[in-house]
């Protein structure tokens, strides 16, 4: 009998319908009917070909209010693929962002029942939209980079409402730039003083070019996770005396001092600057154990011996003030 429960209980288990989190909302309701519809499409898809937007709102005005919305979406739909729209078809494809949709069906959000879209042709509009805008963006920076008349400080300023969004477009175009050009526009970038919202321009070209300035410019901006991976490309472009610079610059700042000081102890050979510099650390209490750890670790029999003098004087000096009698009454005599 309880063997038949348990079965019955996995069945039930089974047969509940389990929806993702972050799958879209169930519709409830059956959407358009297919009436003519692909006859619609084709006869709409030449209009927009021929720039017939007039005859295009013709005859979506006829169509019920579902199949007209349903037309609508997969034009736009189709439209993410255009890269260079003329102004006609911009202004009219900012008509529809600019609508509200009217068919609406029950589905289920997180559960609850609510009213939706049944084709959410306006959003599809602003998506459209924003990829044009995108591409009108990467275009005018490509020109002014292959010009050399790029300015960062167009678009770096903090009451940029577009700043996010362009410096996106600005990011995909740097990806494709000859090494020459990422190299002037990083020594530009590092003598400015300008307004930087994270870290991403920073270490997109630091990964590309290394420049030394780029590292120190973003050893003084907030940290964040790009700090940490700038971090850690140094050893892909420097070696020696250099390494040691960037990594004692970088862990001046708070939260990049253990990862740098990591780095500073895996450099073979280690410089003299380095090694004077963990030396310097294994005094600071706070530090001392981390340090003394790497230092350990480390194949360097000059700097070993160093620590261990350094050891050694730490707990003579301990020691002594361990030993050193307290009576509890002052050197002196106390005056009358």
């Amino acid at each position: 009998m309880k063997l038949i429960f348990l079965l019955w209980i996995g069945w039930l288990l089974a047969a509940a319908p389990v929806q993702a989190a972050d799958s879209p909302p169930r519709l409830q309701a059956p959407l358009v009917a297919d009436e003519d519809l692909q006859g619609h499409l084709d006869y709409l898809d030449q209009r927009l070909v021929l720039g017939q937007f007039a005859a295009m709102d013709s005859l979506l005005e006829t169509l019920a209010v579902g199949q007209r919305e349903y037309l609508l979406y997969q034009l736009l739909t189709g439209l993410k693929r255009l890269v260079t729209p003329s102004p006609e078809l911009h202004a009219w494809v900012r008509d529809q962002a600019a609508k509200a949709p009217q068919w609406l069906v029950e589905g289920e959000v997180d559960g609850f029942l609510v009213q939706l879209p049944a084709y959410d042709f306006p959003a599809e509009a602003r998506l459209v939209l924003s990829r044009w805008q995108q591409l009108a963006w990467q275009d005018n920076y490509r020109q002014l980079l292959a010009q050399d008349s790029f300015d960062f400080k167009q678009l770096y300023y903090s009451r940029n409402p577009e700043l996010a969004r362009q410096q996106q477009a600005l990011l995909a175009v740097l990806d494709s730039q000859p090494t020459p050009i990422l190299r002037r526009e990083s020594r530009r970038l590092a003598a400015l003083n300008l307004f930087l919202p994270d870290n991403q321009l920073l270490l997109h070209l630091i990964e590309r070019t290394g420049d030394p300035a780029l590292y120190q410019k973003l050893w003084r901006q907030p940290v964040d996770h790009d700090s940490l991976t700038a971090l850690h490309t140094i050893n892909r472009f420097y070696r020696g005396q250099e390494a040691s610079d960037l990594l004692i610059s970088a862990s001046r700042h708070d939260r990049l001092l253990l990862p740098a000081l990591h780095q500073l102890s895996r450099l073979s050979p280690l410089p003299d600057t380095a090694r004077q510099y963990l030396l310097a650390e294994l005094g600071k209490q706070q530090y001392s154990g981390l340090v003394a750890g790497l230092l350990l670790q480390m194949d360097e029999p000059r700097l070993l011996a160093q620590l261990a003098d350094r050891l050694t004087h730490q707990e003579r000096r301990h020691g002594t003030s361990v030993m050193r009698p307290d009576t509890g009454t002052p050197d002196g005599r106390p005056g009358l």
